[in-house]
C-alpha cells in the first residue's frame, strides 16, 4: 500500500523538478541579441569621435545583466580582429586581466581560459572563465561560457563601419549573470568600471599593430 501511495508523489516531485529546471533554462535562455546593435545617437557618434568610450547596461529578468560597449578605433578590421583573438598576449595588454591562453582550436572554434581581478569600492574578486568562441572573419566574434564563475555569460564582438564615425567601431554586448553574490547594481557597476578599459586596450593594441606593419597609424574614413 505504502509503495503504491509513494509512487505517484515520486513522479510529482520528479515532473516539478523537470519543470523548475526547464523554467530556469528558459529564463537563462532570453533574451536574444538581435542582429545588429541599437543605432548610434548623435551624442555617442560625437564621443566616439573624440576617443571616448560609450558603455551602457541593462536589466533583464533573473538577475541578467546586458551590456553594450563601443569605441573607435583608427586601424583596418583585420588589424582590430588580431587584437581580439591574441588570447595567449590578452593579460599582457589587458587591464586586471592574470592569465590568458588558449586552450583548443578545431579551426572553426576556439576554446579559451582566462582569469582577473574584479570589483568595485571594497569588494575584489578573482573571477575565472573559460569561454568557446566562434567567429566570422573580419566582422563577428560570439562566445560564450562553458566553464567559470557565472551562470550565464555570452556575447559577441562585432566590427564595423558606422555613418559619422571616423575609423571602424569596436562594438562588445553581452548578457552575463554571476555565479556568485552580487546585487545588480554592484554587476552593473563593474561593468562600466572595467569595460572601458578592456576597449582602450584593444584599441591601442589594433593601432599599434597598424604602426608595426605599415609604419603610420591608418587614416581611415
Amino acid at each position: 500500500m505504502l509503495r503504491f501511495g509513494l509512487m505517484p508523489m515520486a513522479r510529482r516531485l520528479l515532473l516539478c523538478a523537470a519543470l523548475s529546471l526547464s523554467l530556469f533554462s528558459s529564463a537563462l535562455a532570453v533574451p536574444i541579441f538581435p542582429a545588429n546593435a541599437p543605432a548610434l545617437t548623435a551624442e555617442e557618434r560625437r564621443s566616439l569621435n573624440e576617443g571616448e568610450t560609450v558603455v551602457s547596461t541593462s536589466d533583464f529578468e533573473d538577475g541578467i545583466t546586458g551590456v553594450i560597449g563601443r569605441i573607435r578605433i583608427d586601424a583596418s578590421a583585420a588589424s582590430i580582429w588580431r587584437a581580439l583573438t591574441d588570447y595567449d598576449n590578452h593579460k599582457d595588454f589587458v587591464p586586471k586581466l592574470k592569465d590568458s591562453r588558449l586552450i583548443s582550436d578545431n579551426g572553426t572554434e576556439q576554446e579559451v581560459y582566462s582569469t582577473g581581478r574584479t570589483g568595485v569600492l571594497f569588494f575584489k574578486k578573482t573571477v575565472t572563465i573559460q569561454f568557446l568562441l566562434k567567429g566570422d572573419y573580419p566582422n563577428r566574434l560570439s562566445f560564450h561560457q562553458t566553464k567559470g564563475d557565472f551562470r550565464l555569460y555570452r556575447g559577441e564582438w562585432t566590427i564595423t563601419s558606422s555613418k559619422g564615425v571616423r575609423g571602424k567601431v569596436l562594438t562588445f554586448r553581452a548578457h552575463l549573470k554571476p555565479d556568485f553574490f552580487a546585487p545588480d547594481f554592484f554587476v552593473r557597476a563593474v561593468q562600466k568600471k572595467d569595460l572601458p578599459g578592456i576597449l582602450m586596450a584593444m584599441k591601442e593594441r589594433a593601432e599599434s599593430m597598424t604602426v608595426e606593419l605599415h609604419g603610420a597609424p591608418e587614416k581611415l574614413p
